[in-house]
C-alpha cells in the first residue's frame, strides 16, 4: 500500500484583469481530418470591441509539446508534425474599424503523399498592435498588448487505434484553493492527436462508493503527457480503492490503485 505525504507550501499571486479590444469569436482550437492532396478552407472571426481602429497582424509559430516542458512556442524550427507549409493566407495585417466584425480566411492543403498519417498542427498567432494599458512605472513606460494563439490541428488519413496509457498519479494540495487534490498523469503513445476524459470511482475499504466523477475533455499530443486534475479535498483520513478510465475515441484505458490520504 502506497502512503503519499504532502508538503504544505504558500504562494502569493497577483492577478490583474484586463479587457481585450479585439476578441475571437469562434474558438482558439481549429480542427481539420482528410486524405492526402484535400484542401480545407477556414475562417477566424475577430471583433473590435473598441471604439477606435485596431491594427491586427497574423504569423505562424511552432507549438512543441513535451512531458518534461509542457508547450513551448518558437520560429527557430519545425517539429516532425508541423503542418506549417501547409497554410495559406492572402492577409496577414488588418485595420480594423470601430465595432467591425472581421473573418479571416485561410486554407490548409494536406500534401498529395500517401505516406503521410497522423495529427499534424502550427498555430497562428492573432497579434494585437495597439496596447490596451499604458502606463508609467519608475520613468519606464509598459505596454500590455493582446496576443492570440490559435492552435490548426489536422489529422491526416485512417487513424490507428487509441494508445494511451497512464504515467503516474500525484496527490498535492493546489496552490490557488489550497484542496487536496489528484493530479494524473496520461501519455498518448498513438501517432494522432487524442481527446481524452478521465473518470474517477473511489471506494472505502467496505467497497461503499464515496466518489464518482469525471474531468472535461483535453487534447494529448501524440507521445507527450498531460496532467488531469481532480479534486479530492472532501475524502477523509484513510485509504481507499480506486478505478480510473481514461476514454478518446469511444474506446477506454482503465487501471485500479490504492490511495491513502493521511
Amino acid at each position: 500500500m502506497k502512503s503519499i505525504t504532502l508538503s504544505f507550501i504558500s504562494f502569493l499571486f497577483c492577478i490583474q484583469i484586463m479587457q481585450a479590444n479585439v476578441v475571437i469569436i469562434n474558438g482558439l482550437t481549429h480542427s481539420f481530418s482528410g486524405v492526402s492532396g484535400q484542401t480545407f478552407q477556414g475562417q477566424i472571426m475577430l471583433a473590435n470591441t473598441s471604439n477606435v481602429d485596431q491594427r491586427v497582424t497574423f504569423d505562424l509559430s511552432e507549438a512543441i509539446y513535451t512531458c518534461a516542458d509542457g508547450r513551448v512556442f518558437t520560429k527557430e524550427t519545425m517539429h516532425e508534425n508541423s503542418s506549417t507549409n501547409w497554410f495559406e493566407s492572402s492577409t496577414m495585417d488588418k485595420v480594423l474599424a470601430p465595432k467591425e466584425k472581421y473573418i479571416y480566411k485561410y486554407s490548409i492543403t494536406i500534401p498529395n503523399d500517401a505516406t503521410l498519417n497522423g495529427s499534424y498542427w502550427t498555430t497562428l498567432m492573432v497579434n494585437v498592435d495597439k496596447p490596451i494599458r499604458e502606463e508609467v512605472v519608475s520613468s519606464i513606460g509598459l505596454d500590455t498588448k493582446i496576443r492570440y494563439a490559435i492552435r490548426l490541428l489536422t489529422d491526416v488519413n485512417v487513424k490507428e487505434e487509441v494508445d494511451i496509457d497512464f504515467e503516474g498519479v500525484n496527490l498535492s494540495i493546489n496552490s490557488v484553493n489550497r484542496k487536496r487534490q489528484l493530479e494524473i498523469k496520461v501519455l498518448n503513445q498513438s501517432i494522432f492527436i487524442e481527446n481524452v476524459k478521465l473518470s474517477l470511482e473511489i471506494f472505502d475499504t467496505y467497497g461503499n462508493l464515496l466518489l464518482d466523477t469525471e474531468t472535461k475533455r483535453a487534447k494529448v499530443f501524440p507521445e507527450v503527457c498531460r496532467d488531469f486534475i481532480i479534486d479530492v479535498s472532501k475524502l477523509p483520513q484513510g485509504t481507499y480503492q480506486c478505478v480510473v478510465m481514461a476514454d478518446s475515441r469511444d474506446e477506454y484505458v482503465g487501471t485500479n490503485m490504492s490511495l491513502t490520504i493521511e
